[in-house]
């Protein structure tokens, strides 16, 4: 499906409740149950865990890049590509909240905001995840986009939504928690276009989230977005007036020293010295190779007009810094330590 046919899934949700009907047959109309998941023994503290592992700002890139490979050759539906941001708000011994933020990268108008507060049962092992809407978007934007800004729970400002509220399981290593989607998607009506991106199903491991969505649906009822944990990297670009044909003696250099890039496909366009666009850009991403069972940190120049990658470099996934010297450009990135988080 192209990515305009999501846009009209999400308006089916907010316009009718027929929509919702048809949204929830393409899923199978049947309610999601945990997932058959068993607990170790001497399972940690599940909520620390939790905590430790949320925060952060996370990409499905790599699958959505992915998927459009995968249609350009048989077709099929492409995932919704989304970003996401996590912040944990409040801690206690069996309780945890967090901000949940997910966007849509092609989409602005799709875009949702939820606290989800879990409380974890005495077993250590299983925990209920409620979803709360915001009453003031802004305002929830704005709390979780300043870390240092204290939260406090009003429950005036927060309206729970018990009929998603997942159940949710530890394994150990990561957390599994789903809700029933024929009982949450009664609320949708009331939900709007905020509605779609509501998570209905998730996975939490090391630095991946798994997660299915209203939006999601379409694609099957198993359908799920993967979203990786995005590493921060900044650095400089050193890029020769002359471009790919400069010469050894051209001492034409236009310098960036501010450039900003993540591990999961953002771009960094390179300019001039007066700001005009030079035609090129740096991109950073994990790609995989499976025929040579390879997954690197890859940087890569892009040629603006065609779209095309001219060449690339890469550095094992772990790498904290890569850099480039194509004689023409030059340029070196090294990451940024993870912000604090409160």
């Amino acid at each position: 499906m192209s990515r305009s046919g999501w846009h009209g899934v999400a308006l089916r949700m907010q316009r009718a409740s027929a929509g919702i009907a048809l949204v929830l047959a393409l899923a199978g109309c049947q309610a999601s149950q945990p997932g058959a998941i068993r607990a170790r023994a001497g399972t940690p503290d599940a909520i620390a865990q939790l905590a430790s592992s949320l925060p952060g700002q996370y990409d499905n890139h790599e699958q959505f890049k992915r998927d459009l490979a995968a249609q350009a050759k048989a077709g099929g539906t492409v995932a919704l590509h989304v970003r996401q941001s996590l912040r944990v708000v409040e801690r206690g011994r069996e309780e945890i909240s967090w901000l949940w933020q997910l966007q849509a990268v092609d989409q602005k108008q799709l875009e949702s905001i939820w606290l989800m507060r879990v409380h974890q049962a005495a077993d250590g092992r299983h925990a209920r995840v409620v979803p709360y809407r915001a009453v003031d978007a802004a305002a929830a934007r704005s709390a979780l986009a300043d870390s240092a800004q204290a939260f406090r729970f009003d429950p005036a400002q927060w309206a729970a939504l018990d009929a998603c509220a997942q159940d949710g399981e530890w394994d150990g290593v990561k957390f599994s928690a789903a809700a029933d989607r024929v009982a949450c998607g009664a609320l949708l009506p009331g939900l709007g276009e905020d509605g779609a991106l509501l998570p209905l199903r998730m996975v939490v491991a090391a630095d991946m989230i798994q997660v299915a969505t209203f939006a999601d649906l379409s694609r099957g009822p198993d359908a799920v977005e993967e979203a990786r944990r995005v590493r921060r990297f900044s650095g400089w670009a050193a890029i020769n007036g002359g471009g790919p044909r400069a010469t050894a003696d051209n001492q034409d250099w236009h310098m960036q020293a501010d450039l900003r890039l993540s591990s999961e496909g953002e771009r960094a366009p390179l300019r001039w010295r007066d700001g005009a666009p030079s035609g090129y850009s740096l991109v950073l991403e994990r790609t995989d190779y499976p025929e040579r069972k390879l997954s690197v940190l890859q940087l890569n120049v892009i040629d603006d007009s065609s779209g095309k990658t001219l060449t690339y470099v890469w550095a094992d996934l772990r790498a904290n810094a890569i850099g480039l010297n194509l004689g023409w450009l030059q340029g070196g990135f090294t990451e940024q330590a993870p912000a604090v988080t409160r």
